[in-house]
């Protein structure tokens, strides 16, 4: 069985035709922050087809959701990296407005961490080298564009996660959806001082108490997804949290930060775990509770980790390179190569080991941009 294949069972239907070119939807992908996904095959009158990937925004439209998608497409336009999946167009459909994007086949981390937590193993040590390294090379792009007069863009994607990152069948590892992203780029949106965008289990400290965000965010963002796809653990567990409370003397602490939180933080979409309470879990953290989730790692590995997870962001990895080379020189340290083909026959084996254990794929994520996961506390 194939996941996130194109193909479906029903005959394409047609959305629409613009200039001779047709786009048949092959299937609804679900929902996202900002809008519908659906995957379209896209046939052109004198080339071959292809498929594609299209947002739309849901009726009734308004002018700040349109703005909003129009600023993603700007800044989308800006990179040009083969780590950073491309938009393609914008277009006008019905009064309805869509954006065409690039569809990489293949799996989103969110479908490995579910293989892997399937057949209770998690990913190699080289594969999280070389998926973390690919990102942190797309941020590091991404975080130092210029505009067309060499000032700075100011670029924070803001929501690096599982879902948004993604691993082709060939094993080249994608960013995707810069939706939420943040940037100089005039006349952009400004997100409300109260609002977070994006999944706030993956926000930084930093982000948590709405402080200004530089690249070092992104790059902590990573760091958890680092550390998940190692032990197949979540750094803000509320077990770690718990054991910090009682490390003080006392469970109220928690309690008291999600007061203090609550009137004033919110998410602009759901969260599979209150923000009041993941606010509490942040402002628990600290390096014991690195140190025991990346116990078994090796040790380079691991210092790579704890410094990635440093709760300032001047403890940090100073950009994506610095990162990059640093997870790159592991590679290199382990004696044998380890590259897309790599990667890609990785991702395979942990698929069909997790069939093999599980004779149903039902838990397996079936689209290209699932919803966001249900997550609980024994993740």
């Amino acid at each position: 069985m194939s996941i996130d294949r194109p193909e479906s069972s029903t005959p394409p239907k047609l959305l629409f035709s613009v200039d001779g070119t047709r786009y048949e939807l092959v299937r609804k992908l679900g929902r996202r922050h900002s809008g519908e996904l659906l995957l379209a095959r896209r046939r052109h009158a004198m080339g071959p087809a292809g498929c594609v990937v299209l947002k739309r925004l849901s009726r009734p439209v308004s002018e700040k959701q349109k703005q909003r998608l129009m600023q993603e497409v700007q800044l989308a336009y800006r990179l040009d990296h083969p780590g950073i999946a491309k938009v393609y167009q914008w277009m006008l459909h019905g009064g309805r407005p869509y954006v065409v994007m690039e569809y990489v086949e293949g799996y989103s981390l969110e479908t490995v961490l579910s293989v892997a937590a399937m057949r209770q193993r998690p990913m190699s040590e080289a594969f999280v080298c070389h998926v973390a390294s690919e990102i942190a090379d797309a941020l590091h792009y991404a975080h130092t564009r210029t505009d067309e007069r060499g000032r700075f863009l100011g670029i924070v994607h803001r929501d690096i996660q599982p879902e948004n990152i993604r691993v082709g069948i060939s094993g080249d590892v994608k960013l995707v959806d810069f939706g939420v992203a943040y940037s100089l780029l005039p006349g952009r949106d400004a997100t409300t001082a109260s609002v977070l965008r994006g999944d706030i289990a993956y926000a930084s400290p930093e982000r948590m108490r709405m402080e200004r965000v530089d690249h070092r965010s992104d790059l902590f963002s990573l760091g958890l997804v680092m550390l998940e796809l190692l032990t197949g653990k979540h750094l803000f567990d509320l077990e770690y949290v718990e054991q910090a409370a009682r490390a003080e003397g006392t469970a109220e602490g928690t309690a008291t930060v999600a007061v203090h939180v609550r009137d004033e933080l919110r998410c602009e979409e759901p969260s599979w775990v209150p923000v009041a309470e993941m606010a509490a879990r942040i402002a628990r953290f600290g390096p014991a509770d690195v140190e025991r989730a990346t116990q078994g790692l090796s040790e380079p590995l691991r210092a790579v980790v704890h410094r990635t997870l440093q709760r300032e962001p001047s403890a940090r990895y100073a950009s994506g390179l610095e990162l990059r080379d640093a997870l790159r020189a592991l590679l290199v340290v382990k004696g044998r190569p380890y590259g897309r083909p790599e990667a890609a026959r990785e991702v395979l084996v942990a698929v069909k080991e997790a069939e093999l254990l599980r004779e149903s794929a039902d838990v397996l994520e079936a689209d290209v941009f699932p919803e966001p996961s249900r997550r609980t506390t024994e993740h």
